[in-house]
Protein backbone atom coordinates (compact mmCIF):
# COMPACT_ATOMS: atom_id res chain seq x y z
CA UNK A 1 0.00 0.00 0.00
CA UNK A 2 1.61 3.29 -1.65
CA UNK A 3 -0.53 5.70 1.16
CA UNK A 4 -0.90 5.56 4.57
CA UNK A 5 -4.39 3.74 5.53
CA UNK A 6 -6.21 7.40 6.85
CA UNK A 7 -4.95 9.40 4.00
CA UNK A 8 -8.04 11.48 2.15
CA UNK A 9 -5.96 10.22 -1.07
CA UNK A 10 -6.30 6.49 0.02
CA UNK A 11 -10.12 6.84 0.89
CA UNK A 12 -10.24 8.78 -2.54
CA UNK A 13 -8.55 6.34 -4.54
CA UNK A 14 -10.71 3.05 -2.94
CA UNK A 15 -13.87 4.96 -3.52
CA UNK A 16 -12.80 5.30 -6.99
CA UNK A 17 -11.80 1.72 -7.51
CA UNK A 18 -8.34 3.10 -9.17
CA UNK A 19 -4.97 1.57 -9.74
CA UNK A 20 -2.07 3.77 -9.96
CA UNK A 21 -1.24 4.08 -13.70
CA UNK A 22 -4.82 6.51 -13.62
CA UNK A 23 -2.74 8.65 -10.66
CA UNK A 24 -1.66 10.92 -13.18
CA UNK A 25 -4.91 11.41 -14.82
CA UNK A 26 -6.95 11.66 -12.22
CA UNK A 27 -3.80 14.54 -10.88
CA UNK A 28 -4.43 16.39 -13.58
CA UNK A 29 -8.21 16.13 -13.42
CA UNK A 30 -8.24 17.53 -10.03
CA UNK A 31 -5.82 20.42 -11.35
CA UNK A 32 -8.69 21.02 -14.04
CA UNK A 33 -11.55 21.47 -11.51
CA UNK A 34 -9.58 23.77 -9.29
CA UNK A 35 -9.21 26.04 -12.28
CA UNK A 36 -12.80 25.44 -13.11
CA UNK A 37 -13.76 26.48 -9.61
CA UNK A 38 -11.80 29.52 -9.58
CA UNK A 39 -13.11 31.72 -11.43
CA UNK A 40 -10.37 34.71 -11.39
CA UNK A 41 -8.27 31.77 -13.28
CA UNK A 42 -7.48 31.41 -16.78
CA UNK A 43 -8.13 27.73 -18.03
CA UNK A 44 -5.66 26.06 -20.53
CA UNK A 45 -6.72 23.48 -22.44
CA UNK A 46 -6.63 20.03 -21.35
CA UNK A 47 -4.40 19.42 -24.39
CA UNK A 48 -2.35 21.80 -23.20
CA UNK A 49 -2.10 20.58 -19.49
CA UNK A 50 -1.78 17.06 -21.44
CA UNK A 51 1.11 18.13 -23.39
CA UNK A 52 2.87 20.62 -20.39
CA UNK A 53 2.46 17.53 -17.49
CA UNK A 54 3.75 15.06 -19.89
CA UNK A 55 0.52 12.92 -19.18
CA UNK A 56 0.45 9.28 -20.76
CA UNK A 57 -3.18 9.72 -20.81
CA UNK A 58 -5.25 11.30 -23.35
CA UNK A 59 -7.91 14.63 -23.09
CA UNK A 60 -10.35 12.13 -23.54
CA UNK A 61 -9.54 10.20 -20.57
CA UNK A 62 -8.81 13.13 -18.62
CA UNK A 63 -12.07 14.60 -19.11
CA UNK A 64 -13.64 11.14 -18.29
CA UNK A 65 -12.13 11.54 -15.47
CA UNK A 66 -12.80 14.47 -14.15
CA UNK A 67 -16.46 13.26 -14.74
CA UNK A 68 -15.98 10.65 -13.01
CA UNK A 69 -14.63 12.38 -9.79
CA UNK A 70 -17.51 15.12 -10.29
CA UNK A 71 -19.67 11.86 -9.80
CA UNK A 72 -18.29 10.32 -7.42
CA UNK A 73 -17.87 13.48 -5.27
CA UNK A 74 -21.78 14.69 -6.02
CA UNK A 75 -20.47 17.98 -7.84
CA UNK A 76 -21.78 19.94 -10.62
CA UNK A 77 -19.96 22.99 -11.14
CA UNK A 78 -22.34 25.07 -12.92
CA UNK A 79 -22.02 28.78 -11.97
CA UNK A 80 -24.79 31.03 -12.04
CA UNK A 81 -24.35 33.98 -14.39
CA UNK A 82 -25.05 37.43 -13.46
CA UNK A 83 -28.11 37.04 -16.58
CA UNK A 84 -29.08 34.33 -15.01
CA UNK A 85 -29.76 35.87 -11.52
CA UNK A 86 -31.60 38.94 -13.56
CA UNK A 87 -33.80 36.80 -15.34
CA UNK A 88 -34.85 34.60 -12.53
CA UNK A 89 -35.50 38.14 -10.50
CA UNK A 90 -37.23 39.69 -12.93
CA UNK A 91 -39.53 36.78 -13.84
CA UNK A 92 -40.43 36.50 -9.72
CA UNK A 93 -41.38 40.63 -9.89
CA UNK A 94 -43.81 39.81 -12.82
CA UNK A 95 -45.22 36.90 -11.30
CA UNK A 96 -45.99 38.00 -7.78
CA UNK A 97 -46.43 41.51 -9.28
CA UNK A 98 -48.37 41.36 -12.12
CA UNK A 99 -50.09 44.99 -12.30
CA UNK A 100 -46.37 46.25 -13.38
CA UNK A 101 -46.12 45.81 -17.02
CA UNK A 102 -48.58 48.57 -17.42
CA UNK A 103 -46.97 50.66 -15.34
CA UNK A 104 -43.53 50.00 -17.08
CA UNK A 105 -42.47 52.59 -20.20
CA UNK A 106 -41.83 49.53 -22.46
CA UNK A 107 -44.81 47.70 -21.10
CA UNK A 108 -44.31 44.77 -22.19
CA UNK A 109 -41.81 41.97 -19.65
CA UNK A 110 -39.20 40.93 -22.71
CA UNK A 111 -38.92 44.82 -23.78
CA UNK A 112 -38.30 45.32 -19.58
CA UNK A 113 -35.64 42.41 -19.63
CA UNK A 114 -33.56 44.15 -22.54
CA UNK A 115 -33.76 47.15 -21.16
CA UNK A 116 -32.14 45.79 -17.76
CA UNK A 117 -29.74 43.46 -19.58
CA UNK A 118 -28.15 46.62 -21.64
CA UNK A 119 -27.93 48.30 -18.07
CA UNK A 120 -26.26 44.97 -16.99
CA UNK A 121 -23.42 44.76 -19.43
CA UNK A 122 -22.61 48.26 -18.58
CA UNK A 123 -22.01 47.30 -14.93
CA UNK A 124 -20.44 44.27 -16.04
CA UNK A 125 -18.21 46.17 -18.19
CA UNK A 126 -16.96 48.49 -15.28
CA UNK A 127 -13.56 47.50 -13.23
CA UNK A 128 -15.39 49.17 -10.46
CA UNK A 129 -18.19 46.97 -10.21
CA UNK A 130 -16.74 43.87 -10.97
CA UNK A 131 -16.31 43.19 -7.78
CA UNK A 132 -19.70 43.03 -6.62
CA UNK A 133 -21.63 39.73 -6.89
CA UNK A 134 -24.18 39.30 -9.99
CA UNK A 135 -26.64 38.79 -7.98
CA UNK A 136 -25.87 41.69 -5.75
CA UNK A 137 -25.94 44.26 -9.07
CA UNK A 138 -29.26 42.95 -10.15
CA UNK A 139 -30.90 43.25 -7.23
CA UNK A 140 -29.42 47.07 -7.42
CA UNK A 141 -30.49 47.33 -11.22
CA UNK A 142 -33.92 46.01 -10.54
CA UNK A 143 -34.38 48.23 -7.74
CA UNK A 144 -33.55 51.72 -9.55
CA UNK A 145 -35.04 51.04 -12.75
CA UNK A 146 -38.17 50.31 -10.60
CA UNK A 147 -37.74 53.38 -8.08
CA UNK A 148 -37.22 55.23 -11.37
CA UNK A 149 -40.24 54.17 -13.27
CA UNK A 150 -42.67 52.86 -10.84
CA UNK A 151 -44.78 54.48 -7.73
CA UNK A 152 -45.27 52.05 -4.75
CA UNK A 153 -42.01 50.63 -5.80
CA UNK A 154 -40.57 50.19 -2.19
CA UNK A 155 -42.96 46.88 -1.52
CA UNK A 156 -42.01 45.09 -4.51
CA UNK A 157 -38.48 45.17 -3.79
CA UNK A 158 -38.91 44.25 -0.39
CA UNK A 159 -40.81 41.35 -1.73
CA UNK A 160 -38.37 40.37 -3.69
CA UNK A 161 -35.22 40.61 -1.52
CA UNK A 162 -37.40 38.10 1.45
CA UNK A 163 -37.58 36.05 -1.49
CA UNK A 164 -33.89 36.28 -2.74
CA UNK A 165 -33.24 35.65 1.07
CA UNK A 166 -31.16 39.13 1.65
CA UNK A 167 -31.57 41.05 4.47
CA UNK A 168 -32.32 44.75 4.70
Amino acid sequence: NYFPQDSLLSVFFFSLQAQLKYLQCIAISCLVLAAKDNEDEVIPSVQTLAVQSRCKHSPAKILRMERIILDKLQWDLYTETPMDFLNIFHAMVMCSWPHLPPRLPQRNPSLHVALLTKQLQHCMACHQLVQFKGSTLVLVIITLELERQTPGWFPVITDLLKKAQVGS
